[in-house]
């Protein structure tokens, strides 16, 4: 074939594959925002009031408490806004974790300078944990 010929099939070629591209990114984009609704409910988070008269726990649906925080948040602020206590009614709940060796509930980065998850009263991180296991599967 022609080289006058070639040119012509060449951009054709190339201009359905940059339309194709340009349709594919726009129809997974649009399908998932990736935002709230993307949320499922099920997954649950704990809350501990950080009132020291009261240290009330509970348990907080994800989405419930992601969308409290986009709810509640300052933008003049970095920190997450305090959730009412159920029993004190406070604005002092913050995301919490229990952990998984001793069950204290503790309110998330305790110990400072470590991971979140880090238990202030035996040292157990569930993060950390599964850190060494990834490591030693990969040796």
């Amino acid at each position: 074939m022609e080289d006058s010929k070639k040119k012509p099939i060449m951009i054709g070629v190339i201009v359905i594959c940059l339309v194709l591209a340009g349709v594919i990114t726009f129809a997974t984009r649009s399908r998932d925002s990736g935002g709230l609704e993307s949320l499922e409910r099920g997954v649950m988070y704990w809350v501990k009031c950080n009132n020291p008269d009261c240290e009330h726990t509970w348990e907080m649906d994800r989405k419930d408490y992601f969308q409290y925080l986009k709810d509640h948040q300052d933008p003049m602020s970095m920190a997450a806004p305090g959730i009412a206590c159920d029993e004190c009614g406070e604005e002092s709940g913050f995301r919490a974790e229990k952990c998984e060796q001793c069950e204290l509930i503790f309110t998330r980065g305790t110990v400072p300078h470590d991971f979140a998850d880090r238990c202030p009263d035996c040292s157990h991180s569930k993060t950390e944990r599964l850190r060494k296991e990834a490591r030693t599967r990969q040796d």
